[in-house]
């Protein structure tokens, strides 16, 4: 990837496909204890989210929004994984 050191890896997945794969700069969501933003080399985390506005910034500076009901979402060693039941 032409800016992985800029940014990390991230897999948006509903039971019925994979939403997104590709490397993000950073991802704004809406956590159960409210919002928050992940950049590379960020700790390990495991969260629940709720329903609201998902946010990715995009390698080559673009951004992305969607919204999402209920999920969760973990990173860890650059690597992030956001669930959902739906995106719109």
């Amino acid at each position: 990837m032409a800016n992985s050191d800029k940014g990390f890896n991230i897999e948006i997945v509903t039971p019925q496909k994979l939403y997104f794969s590709g490397e993000v700069i950073s991802i704004t969501a809406p956590g159960e204890s409210g919002q928050f933003q992940v950049l590379k080399n960020h700790a390990p985390l495991l969260s629940s989210l709720k329903n609201g506005k998902v946010k990715l910034a995009l390698a080559d500076r673009t951004e992305q929004s969607f919204s999402i009901s209920d999920g969760f979402f973990e990173v860890s060693g650059n690597k992030a994984i956001l669930l959902t039941e739906n995106i719109s």
